[in-house]
């Protein structure tokens, strides 16, 4: 059965932009409602929650491989640990700061596995057949969640749109030399045209990327006690995609949270529970982007030598496999015994 509410789920992410930047500056003015979501994290299932940490990190990896893919479109040669880390060098940041930030990180790392001076056009080409890639998978989803009763599917038709146009540059350029500085951002989309194959591989590794992230968000909706959590998911991760083109705030705090909650309770979830699970899956994404990134940074970090790169990467995480060791049993093997 299609809901009758679905249509506030784009609109109000979108026209409510305004009340979710007073909600993240100002929490006061929920007053008890606030107070009462913070409150109902305690009751969450932490097993869940470890579940939608591993959940957030195998999204993480996915965009890493379609980062390692689209850069390989435009010359770019890098191991899968590096791109791991270059990729997640952006997480940390975008951890903290607004605006996506992290995302130029990215660009700049990435651009560094090419030898040309046209390097930082020719990684932008890349990372708009990621954007594209996104779109395709997105519009999948929305397909899916329409089907469910979850979604309208009004916006398939502009993201299969984008699509298009993207395909059509492929083709039209695939033949052509680019004649300026500019004309290199093209680039990706010219090797599109000429092997489609590996854009299937990119949209494959975006695809699962997005699995995980919508096992993340059906796993805290279970924690949480959400009805039906993976109908919820299929509602909430394109909401966040769309939130996610805003990100004013830093680390977009406020904006997840507010847009989940807004999600949830056109699903007919209660407000002190759908804040409740959006403060959930802001504060855990969050902390898996932090942890991926600590490990980036100690990864790319320079080292005297190779040697002592190895010991000191050795020792972090023999480290921090400990304290997860000790975290885990602290929060779910206690609550088994």
């Amino acid at each position: 059965m299609h809901s009758k509410n679905s249509p506030r789920i784009f609109a109000a992410a979108a026209a409510l932009t305004l009340a979710l930047l007073v909600i993240a500056f100002v929490p006061q003015l929920l007053g008890s409602e606030v107070r009462r979501a913070l409150g109902g994290l305690s009751s969450a299932q932490p097993i869940w929650l470890w579940l939608a940490s591993v959940c957030f990190v195998g999204s993480l990896v996915g965009t890493a491989g379609a980062w390692l893919s689209a850069i390989g479109l435009v010359g770019g040669r890098i191991g899968w640990v590096d791109a791991g880390a270059r990729y997640g060098m952006g997480s940390l940041i975008n951890s903290f700061a607004p605006a996506r930030l992290g995302d130029l990180v990215r660009l700049a790392l990435f651009s560094r596995a090419l030898d040309s001076d046209d390097r930082l056009w020719r990684a932008g080409g890349s990372f708009a057949v990621i954007g594209v890639a996104r779109g395709l998978v997105l519009a999948l989803l929305v397909v899916v969640g329409s089907i469910v009763g979850a979604l309208p599917l009004w916006p398939v038709l502009v993201l299969i749109g984008l699509t298009g146009v993207a395909a059509l540059a492929a083709v039209t350029t695939r033949n052509r030399r680019p004649r300026t500085h500019v004309g290199h951002a093209l680039d990706a989309f010219r090797a599109l045209g000429r092997e489609p194959k590996r854009g299937a591989r990119i949209v494959g590794w975006i695809g699962f990327s997005t699995l995980a992230r919508l096992g993340a968000a059906a796993s805290i909706a279970a924690a949480l006690g959400i009805p039906s959590p993976l109908i919820a998911a299929v509602l909430v991760v394109p909401v966040l995609e769309l939130s996610g083109t805003m990100p004013l705030t830093p680390g977009n705090i406020g904006l997840t949270s507010g847009a989940i909650a807004m999600a949830l309770r056109a699903h007919g979830v209660g407000l002190t529970a759908a804040l409740t699970t959006g403060i959930a899956f802001h504060a855990v994404e969050t902390a898996a982007g932090i942890v991926f990134g600590l490990a980036s940074a100690l990864l790319l970090a320079p080292f005297s030598s190779a040697v002592v790169r190895r010991r000191t990467t050795l020792a972090a995480g023999t480290a921090a496999c400990a304290v997860l060791m000790v975290a885990f049993g602290a929060t779910v093997l206690v609550q088994l015994v």
